[in-house]
């Protein structure tokens, strides 16, 4: 039987990112648009101090936001993203910024579904709440948690059937991060990722000024490591059209994206996205 294992690779340590210069070029690129170029996405140092600090009440915060963006609890985004990916009986996933391993807990927990799992997160407090999670629920021969990097998987190609990611993409830089998931996936493998969207109102110019002063009083009221992480990740969050076309550039097709409304227009929209990879053009 499939044994659970967890690795602590390098990319787990606190030090920079090797794509963080593309990370930083793709930050400026949608800052420019935003009128604020310069601001770079959160390095490894931020995101692992942020989520290590929030790790022991990452359900909860998840479901407080969820509730205050979107109107959905955390359980019911969970089943919805899984809901969106169609999982089969005996495919194989793999859960990118797995967090605390809700949603494959979630999904192993249904006897007709995939054969295995690995989830995958940067950050190894996380993890380490993944595993008490875990305890006694007799879901350790189908799950492996690795703590890695989603831009520099340590995994074979062609590997998994589906790829998934909730609420992770906008800590990320996506081309690596898409690049890396082709690869590991097997041709026509599935993609679905649900995160925080960019509406039309966020591009506007009206939008734009808003949103520059509401980072502003955000990153000088919240001094926490989570906030500056949030801060310096908002130029990586995309709108659906900028979804696709990063997608298709990184030889994903079948592209389907819908979108859940804000409660107000200077929230995040809800972005859920699926594609297969193999099929652009």
């Amino acid at each position: 039987m499939w044994q659970i294992y967890t690795v602590f690779t390098d990319a787990a340590q606190p030090k920079p990112y090797t794509h963080q210069k593309a990370q930083r070029r793709q930050a400026n690129a949608v800052g420019g648009e935003m009128g604020y170029g310069g601001t770079t996405m959160s390095g490894t140092e931020v995101v692992v101090e942020a989520f290590t600090e929030l790790a022991p009440h990452y359900q909860a915060t998840m479901d407080r936001e969820l509730r205050q963006f979107w109107g959905l609890t955390y359980k019911e985004f969970i089943r919805r993203l899984i809901g969106a990916a169609a999982v089969k009986p005996g495919e194989s996933v793999l859960d990118l910024a797995t967090g605390t391993a809700m949603l494959p807990r979630v999904l192993l927990s249904r006897a007709d579904k995939c054969s295995r799992v690995i989830g995958l997160d940067i950050t190894p407090a996380m993890l380490r709440q993944a595993h008490e999670a875990m305890r006694g629920t007799g879901l350790a021969a189908r799950l492996g948690l690795l703590c890695g990097s989603a831009m520099a998987l340590p995994l074979a190609a062609g590997t998994f059937d589906v790829a998934l990611c909730g609420l992770g993409t906008h800590h990320m830089d996506v081309p690596a991060m898409l690049s890396e998931a082709r690869r590991v996936l097997k041709a026509g493998g599935r993609l679905v990722v649900s995160d925080v969207g960019a509406s039309a109102f966020w591009r506007s110019i009206w939008g734009k000024a808003l949103l520059r002063l509401l980072l502003l009083r955000y990153g000088l009221t919240q001094r926490s490591a989570r906030a500056r992480a949030e801060v310096e990740a908002f130029p990586n969050v995309r709108t659906a059209s900028e979804w696709q076309r990063t997608l298709a550039d990184n030889d994903f097709g079948g592209i389907e994206i819908s979108e859940t409304l804000a409660h107000r227009p200077w929230y995040p929209c809800g972005l859920t996205i699926k594609a297969t990879a193999g099929a652009a053009g």
